[in-house]
């Protein structure tokens, strides 16, 4: 005949276990949840970084052809020698800030990836923490039997 305390031990044991997986599960679903809201967010801020860029980018070059169309227009010192100067000075000018601004479009890009890869990291690694062992839980379950084995003798 079977043993009352050892089967209400395991059954003690097993619905704990069962406890344990479900908690389990609606955590891991809240990590995802939260690592999807990351993501958006994430996603958000590189719109904006790379949408600021190109629109720096594109003032750029207004900025520098409006400069070299004034100086131009005003013909004022554009017989000497310097006037090659002063338009080389605002082209260099211009494609330096034109390069500024593609450094922050690249840089907004990089910073979306390793966000994005540090987040999914980070997410994985609660979802197996707060996975159960199976392990521990046939352990958690046999001692749960065994412990009550005998009780009701």
């Amino acid at each position: 005949m079977c043993d009352m305390g050892l089967v209400l031990g395991l059954a003690a044991g097993a619905a704990q276990v069962a406890g344990q997986v479900d908690a389990a599960n609606k955590n891991t679903k809240m990590v995802q949840q939260q690592t999807k809201l990351e993501n958006a967010q994430q996603q958000r801020e590189y719109i904006v970084e790379n949408n600021a860029a190109l629109k720096d980018g594109y003032q750029a070059a207004l900025e520098g052809d409006r400069a070299k169309s004034a100086a131009v227009a005003s013909g004022a010192g554009m017989t000497g020698s310097t006037t090659g100067l002063r338009l080389a000075e605002q082209s260099r000018q211009q494609s330096l800030s034109i390069a500024n601004a593609r450094d922050r479009a690249d840089a907004s890009k990089a910073n979306y990836a390793l966000a994005g890869k540090s987040t999914q990291i980070a997410a994985q690694n609660k979802i197996n923490t707060l996975q159960v062992n199976p392990m521990t839980a046939f352990m958690n379950i046999a001692t749960s039997g065994l412990s009550n084995y005998g009780a009701f003798q």
